[in-house]
């Protein structure tokens, strides 16, 4: 068996459990109405509502290695932790405890790999990287990964992707190919809409 057969079943088998996982039951348009708070939330620089200040430290530093900024803007630029806030937030705070739970998991063990260190955000990103690569199969790096995904991602004024820059990375125009109206009712609404109705 090839470390290609591999790699592809730990794919497979790792986006399977986590699209069963919580996470996945969020319906669009409750993770869009969340991105819209948490884009409000990141053009104020508002403190966290739902993460204390240290969680946030720690979840914006994962986020910031798997999309770094380089060249381009990464998931610090984007303001993608503002989205994990409110993500996690009321409507989902069944989610909370667990996420908060496997932080803690994530964290154990860095003083001992390296030297004294006991937050993975006061790791060099060497380090973080390193750490990251002996933890990419846990749920919890799932988690994270799929909410800075989604924050990065998203449309920009539900929150994350600030200012577009995620579409225009990849040279997406999100708002030129489907404007309204598309037929006669979406016609009669846009009137409607636009006086008033």
């Amino acid at each position: 068996m090839t470390s290609e057969t591999l790699s592809r079943r730990h794919f497979i088998q790792g986006s399977g459990a986590l699209a069963g996982s919580s996470l996945f039951r969020l319906s669009v348009p409750a993770a869009l109405a969340a991105a819209q708070a948490a884009c409000s939330a990141r053009d104020e620089g508002a403190t966290f509502t739902t993460l204390t200040a240290a969680e946030a430290v720690e979840l914006e530093a994962i986020s910031a290695r798997i999309l770094p900024t380089t060249s381009t803007p990464g998931a610090r630029d984007a303001g993608v932790i503002y989205f994990m806030d409110n993500v996690l937030g009321e409507k989902f705070a069944f989610m909370l405890p667990g996420v908060r739970d496997m932080l803690v998991e994530f964290q154990q063990g860095i003083a001992d790999r390296f030297d004294g260190t006991l937050k993975f955000s006061d790791l060099s990103e060497a380090d973080q990287d390193t750490w990251i690569g002996a933890n990419d199969t846990t749920q919890f790096f799932s988690v994270v990964k799929t909410l800075t995904l989604w924050g990065f991602f998203a449309m920009s004024s539900y929150g994350g992707n600030k200012d577009n820059m995620a579409w225009d990375l990849i040279d997406f125009d999100g708002h030129g190919a489907a404007q309204p109206p598309f037929g006669y009712y979406d016609a009669q609404y846009m009137e409607e809409q636009n006086n008033g109705n």
